[in-house]
Order: structure tokens, then C-alpha cells, then sequence
């Protein structure tokens, strides 16, 4: 019986002291991770400072705080340098779930954003969580997000200090899904983001005469990406910031990547959904690369009562009726009119092999795409010198 009980008792001893262990290392790589992207913020020449930083003590939990957080941006052209102000934020792993990395964003942010602009951020709540590769616990040099989910809600942005109320949205549901090892088909990217109760203030509503008392009852955008991950993609961002306003130099930055993933099988679909007033909108467009790398796919467009919709804002905006009338012209074709949901617009656009079809229809040519000629632009023309004061 003494020999049972020492081994439960060695046993028990063992698992405390992994359970400690894993918590004392898994607070050390929290610090040390957000040092390393510290770091690695301010080689884009953005500082990152705080006033105090402390390890939390519970063994429930992994946990890093920073009281007083700055995030100072680069100087802009004009010689403003937008700060933002974090009053506290909390890096934290539950033990029970050392694969999920969550930031206790506070309630309240302040953004100074230069010229005597200053912007604040309320909430009601804040959360944010991201999913970790097993793999980044133990190996530092892979990048350690698989995703990750961002829950806000009652929140108001302000300015004036936080005086001036600007807009409003009830909640904020934003998801992402990464794999930066798929394969030709498998999804590389899965990325949905939804606002829903968008308000203006009473105050911008009245002053502007906006419609539908400046509100947006719901707006979602969606986003998928599949294909493997072009390797130059990661030194993309530095490469675009190097090259300025150079418009053919992006160019030839941002194209042979594009090239690349679509030898490699990419394929993207893009959707947004919308709700305003007494209309309903929704739509998408799709796109992937046949045998010779030419793009085909589609897209939808689908959007209720139009007629309510451009009464209500040509009674707001009555100087732009003209313009509104022009495109409701255009889209004749395409309108149905149901005395449930109104005029209603219905397009399905094909485009691949050499044409574009809206709704079955043939209504322009596609000229084919030339990656080569994408790839090497002409230099931007050099003005002539200026003759004034000759």
C-alpha cells in the first residue's frame, strides 16, 4: 500500500512540475514574442513603447500585460505622426487551451493622429483570439498563426478627444482561417468580416440630410484565396514601400506573384452583402486560370427594391437625379419589378475564352491577357522642364 501511495504522490509531483514548466515557458515565449514583433515593427519605423510590464502569477494561465502601450507610425509627408494609445493590453494563454492566443483589447483607444486630430475608440467589449501552429510552440522561426476570430460590440468611434460622437455600429464579427502550405485547391486563405447596426451620429445625419437616418442595417465581405503561397510574397510589403509612388515599379513587383500563383492552380472569390433602408444586396465574383493561364469565372449581382432605394436618396440629393436616372437606364435590362421586393436587379456575368456574357448574353470581347507585357511596363513618361520664367 506505501509503495501505491508514493507512486501516486511521485506521479502528482511529476504533473505539477510539467504543468509549471509549461506555463513558466509558455509566458517567457509570450514576452519574447511580442519583443521579437516589436522589433520587427520598427524596421517599418513604427515604435512601439510602454510604461510597465509584468508576468501574470496564476498557473491557470500564461499571462504578459503592458500598462500605458504606444504605437507611434511613421511620420507622414505633411509632418503629422499618428500615435495610438492603449490605457492597458493582455497577452494570455489558458493552460486549458495552450493552442489559443488571446488579446484583452481594452474598451477604450485613443488615436492622436497629427494636426490637432484626435480620434478615441469606445466598446462595450473587445476580444480578440487567435489559433497557434502546435508546431510555433516549440520552433520559432515558423509563422504561428492558423487564425483567429474578432468579436466587438457597442462600439462608438469619436473625435474631438472623444467628445464628438462619429459613428456607431452595434457589433463587429470578423473570422480568418490561414494555411500557408496549401496546395493547388485547398484553401490558402478563408477571411469573413460583418458590421452590423451602422449609424452616422444624429448630429452628421441632420446636417448632411443623409437618408435612412444615416444607418447601415448590415455590411459583410467575405474573402477566399486558394492556391500555394508565392515565397516572395512575405518581402512584397518592404518591396512596395521601397518603390514609392512608382507606378510601373509596383508593377513589376506585384505582377510575376500574381503570375506565379496563378501557375500554381489560384483560384479567389470575393463577396459583400448589404442592407440599407428597404434594400437588400448581395454580391460576388470568382476567378481562377485555364490551361493558358487566362483568367475565367463569374459575377452575381442580385439587389431589391431599387426604385424605393433611389427615391429615397434623389429626395435627399435631388441635384444628382440625372446621374441616378443614367444607370437605372443601363440597368433596364436587368430589372424585374415584384410587389414583394420591388424593382429588383439580377445580373450573372460570365467572362473566359475570349468573351463576357451578362445573364446569357454576349456584351463585350476579352482580349487575352499578356503576363509578359504586365510584367515589364514602360517607365513612367518624364514631364518636360518647365519653361515658366524663360
Amino acid at each position: 500500500m506505501r509503495g501505491v501511495i508514493t507512486f501516486l504522490f511521485t506521479l502528482v509531483a511529476v504533473l505539477v512540475l510539467a504543468w509549471v514548466g509549461a506555463w513558466w515557458y509558455l509566458q517567457g515565449r509570450i514576452q519574447s514574442g511580442f519583443q521579437a514583433w516589436a522589433e520587427q515593427q520598427a524596421t517599418h519605423g513604427i515604435t512601439i513603447a510602454y510604461s510597465n510590464l509584468r508576468e501574470g502569477t496564476s498557473p491557470t494561465e500564461a499571462l504578459v500585460t503592458m500598462t500605458n502601450l504606444t504605437i507611434t507610425l511613421p511620420r507622414e509627408p505633411d509632418g503629422a505622426q499618428p500615435v495610438m494609445t492603449l490605457p492597458t493590453l493582455g497577452l494570455r494563454i489558458d493552460m486549458t487551451s495552450p493552442t489559443v492566443f488571446h488579446a484583452d483589447l481594452p474598451t477604450k483607444i485613443s488615436v492622436n493622429a497629427g494636426a490637432n486630430i484626435d480620434l478615441a475608440m469606445n466598446s462595450g467589449s473587445l476580444a480578440l483570439s487567435e489559433n497557434l501552429d502546435p508546431n510555433a510552440l516549440t520552433n520559432k522561426t515558423i509563422y504561428p498563426f492558423k487564425g483567429g476570430d474578432f468579436v466587438a460590440d457597442d462600439v462608438d468611434f469619436l473625435a474631438s478627444s472623444g467628445s464628438l460622437l462619429v459613428l456607431h455600429v452595434d457589433s463587429l464579427v470578423g473570422h480568418v482561417d490561414i494555411n500557408l502550405n496549401a496546395t493547388a485547391g485547398q484553401p490558402a486563405l478563408a477571411e469573413s468580416f460583418t458590421m452590423n447596426g451602422i449609424s452616422l451620429s444624429p448630429l452628421m445625419t441632420k446636417i448632411a440630410s443623409i437618408p435612412f437616418d444615416g444607418k447601415i442595417n448590415e455590411l459583410g465581405l467575405t474573402l477566399n484565396l486558394s492556391g500555394p503561397v508565392p515565397p516572395q510574397i512575405y518581402a512584397l510589403p518592404d518591396q512596395l514601400k521601397a518603390a514609392g509612388a512608382d507606378e510601373a515599379a509596383q508593377q513589376k513587383l506585384v505582377i510575376p506573384v500574381l503570375h506565379q500563383w496563378a501557375s500554381q492552380g489560384g483560384a479567389g472569390r470575393l463577396g459583400l452583402t448589404l442592407a440599407i433602408g428597404p434594400s437588400t444586396a448581395s454580391t460576388d465574383a470568382a476567378i481562377q486560370f485555364d490551361a493558358n493561364l487566362q483568367p475565367q469565372g463569374t459575377a452575381n449581382l442580385i439587389a431589391s427594391h431599387l426604385d424605393a432605394f433611389t427615391n429615397a436618396v434623389t429626395s435627399a440629393y435631388p441635384q444628382i437625379a440625372g446621374v441616378i436616372a443614367q444607370g437605372e437606364a443601363q440597368l433596364t435590362p436587368y430589372i424585374t419589378t415584384d410587389p414583394t421586393t420591388g424593382q429588383t436587379v439580377t445580373m450573372h456575368a460570365t467572362y473566359g475564352a475570349g468573351s463576357i456574357s451578362i445573364n446569357g448574353t454576349k456584351i463585350a470581347p476579352l482580349p487575352p491577357l499578356n503576363w509578359t507585357t504586365l510584367e515589364n511596363p514602360p517607365p513612367a513618361a518624364v514631364p518636360p522642364p518647365s519653361s515658366s520664367g524663360q
